[in-house]
C-alpha cells in the first residue's frame, strides 16, 4: 500500500520534471528600458524597451507616462501601432514601434516617469514593466542615455 500512495504522489511531481527538462523553462526576461536622462525642449526622444522572449511570441509593448498609457504595440493586430491622446505627447508613428517609441517637439510638462511593460503571448502571458525618467530641460548638455 505504501508503494502505491508512494507512487500516486511522486507521480506528477516526476511528470513536472520530465516536463521541464523537456520543453525548457522560457519566457520573457532581461527586460531594460533607456531613455534620454535630459532632452531640449522641441527637441525628438527616442525611449527604447529591450526585451529576450526566450522564444515567446510577443503579445503586447506598451508604453506610459506617470499611469496614462499613450503607446501600445500589437504585432497581431492591424495597425500594429495604437496612439492614445495625451497633451503634450506628439508620437512619430513611423519610427516608433515594438521596442522604441519616438516623442517629437517635446516640451517641459514631458519631463517625468516613464513605463515600458512587455507582456509575452500564450501560452506563458509573462509581463514586466521598468520604468525610468525623463528630464525636459533647457541645459546645454548633449543627450545621454539611462
Amino acid at each position: 500500500m505504501f508503494t502505491n500512495i508512494m507512487k500516486f504522489i511522486y507521480w506528477p511531481t516526476f511528470c513536472t520534471v520530465v516536463l521541464v527538462l523537456l520543453t525548457g523553462v522560457g519566457g520573457l526576461r532581461d527586460v531594460e528600458i533607456r531613455a534620454p536622462l535630459a532632452v531640449a525642449p522641441g527637441k525628438t526622444a527616442t525611449l527604447i524597451c529591450k526585451y529576450d522572449l526566450e522564444g515567446d511570441p510577443l503579445y503586447t509593448v506598451k508604453w506610459y507616462k506617470g499611469r496614462e498609457e499613450f503607446f501600445r504595440y500589437i504585432p497581431k493586430e492591424l495597425p500594429h501601432t495604437r496612439v492614445f491622446p495625451m497633451p503634450g505627447i506628439n508620437v512619430d508613428i513611423n519610427a516608433s514601434g515594438a521596442d522604441r517609441v519616438v516623442l517629437r517637439d517635446v516640451q517641459k510638462e514631458l519631463s517625468g516617469k516613464y513605463r515600458c511593460e512587455v507582456s509575452a503571448d500564450a501560452p506563458n502571458f509573462h509581463t514586466k514593466v521598468v520604468s525610468t525618467h525623463m528630464h525636459v530641460t533647457n541645459s546645454t548638455m548633449s543627450p545621454r542615455y539611462l
